[in-house]
């Protein structure tokens, strides 16, 4: 979900996207310095995660590939369930109940994801990457 709701500067989104891997790290904004917070880090990480999914699958589309990403939201695995039991599991708690759907994701919520991309039905799915979260997102930015 931290992808979905990063707000970076459209110019590093593209140099983000389009950075090879050997240099990406020579970017000014992904510097110790400039990612100090653990949280901002981790929301760039994710949405440099979305970003080249999306550029890599002009490339990999003119072989015949598909490429996409799927975020899962708060997730009963065994890292899941630590969250919600750590230091911020109150706040997780609360997000899940705004949700639309108001529980934690399962593990076959994702394999049915994964199930539909893989399959002819989401052959024309590419470059994207799909939220899987309940409806954390939609309760976190809609109003009301």
């Amino acid at each position: 979900m931290a992808g979905t709701m990063a707000v970076l500067d459209p110019d590093l989104e593209q140099r983000l996207a389009t950075t090879s891997t050997e240099l990406l790290l020579d970017l000014p904004e992904l510097t110790p310095e400039a990612l100090a917070d653990s949280g901002t880090a981790y929301g760039v990480a994710k949405r440099a995660n979305q970003l080249r999914v999306r550029a890599a699958s002009l490339r990999w589309g003119r072989r015949g590939a598909t490429v996409n990403s799927i975020s899962p939201g708060i997730i009963s695995t065994p890292m899941g369930n630590a969250e919600l039991e750590g230091p911020n599991g109150d706040m997780m708690r609360a997000m899940i109940a705004g949700s639309g759907t108001g529980r934690v994701g399962t593990p076959e919520d994702i394999a049915g994801v994964v199930e539909f991309l893989i399959s002819r039905h989401g052959s024309f799915i590419t470059g994207a990457d799909l939220l899987v979260d309940g409806g954390v997102v939609a309760a976190l930015v809609t109003p009301g």
